[in-house]
């Protein structure tokens, strides 16, 4: 019929894609579980290797399973990970030539909301606000040492976005923090044997802007833990952008993020190295 949209019929590698993704996103396939050997897959779907290895590899591409080649082989399952999530973005944003002033608009405007949200939530004194206060603790001590306290800061800030109670703002706010944590390490390498890195005093102030707003936290009050957050977050992105030359600069995957697809977020939620 004249004017009638046509679909492609999805090919015999994307079903089999697709029927292996929904195993993995249902828990039927686990991580680190091995994907049954190409021949029983053959046999289960009835496929000849080519399309089923063509399966395979839009899995992989995707980062849902690792294909180990050689004597110890085999199809390792790899569920969805904000690592995977900050990657996929950052090649996005390097794609589409976005600014770092632009990313950190977004990191000023969402790690706020997070706040908000954090300060809400009934059971904040339980488990949150003491992570929050133990990771200031340890920013505090590490003052005079500058890529160390740069990723506390990062740290006490995933925090704040890990324990702000909303699942979806936790992933998308978190995969933008995993970006932008890249961006402020590379920087923090980049000037520490400089005269360039904000001095001691600086640091302390940066100390006590985070006991401000997990006091705030802790209150439950959530205006004044998201202005607090939004202040502290455009104060200390000054220092990454600089004048106007650093902030037009494009993001970038630096090399570490680069190899191991992202900054590993849900693996830093508990720890205290920065």
């Amino acid at each position: 019929m004249a004017g009638r949209p046509r679909f492609s019929q999805p090919s015999i590698a994307e079903m089999v894609a697709e029927e292996l993704r929904e195993r993995i996103i249902t828990g039927v396939l686990r991580e680190g579980d091995l994907l049954p050997p190409q021949e029983e897959l053959v046999r289960e779907f009835q496929v000849s290797r080519p399309p089923l290895r063509e399966a395979l590899r839009i899995l992989e591409a995707e980062g849902l399973i690792e294909v180990r080649r050689g004597n110890v082989g085999g199809s390792v399952v790899r569920a969805p990970s904000m690592s995977g999530t900050a990657y996929s973005l950052g090649l996005l944003l390097q794609y589409e030539r976005v600014s770092l002033a632009d990313l950190a608009g977004a990191i000023a405007e969402v790690e706020p909301v997070c706040a908000r949200y954090a300060a809400q939530r009934a059971d904040r004194a339980d488990d949150l606000v003491p992570q929050l206060r133990s990771l200031v603790d340890r920013q505090s001590e590490l003052v005079e040492h500058e890529t160390d306290f740069t990723r506390a800061g990062r740290d006490f800030h995933d925090a704040v976005i890990d324990g702000c109670g909303n699942d979806t703002l936790r992933l998308v706010a978190g995969a933008l923090a995993a970006l932008w944590s890249s961006q402020e390490e590379d920087w923090a390498d980049q000037v520490a044997a400089s005269d360039k890195y904000p001095v001691p005093k600086l640091r302390s102030e940066v100390v006590k802007a985070h006991r401000r707003l997990v006091d705030a936290i802790e209150a439950g009050d959530a205006e004044l833990a998201a202005d607090l957050s939004r202040s502290h977050a455009r104060a200390s992105q000054g220092h990454i952008l600089g004048g106007s030359e650093g902030a037009s600069l494009p993001v970038s995957l630096s090399k570490e993020v680069s190899l191991t697809r992202g900054r590993i977020f849900n693996d830093r939620r508990t720890s205290v190295k920065s």
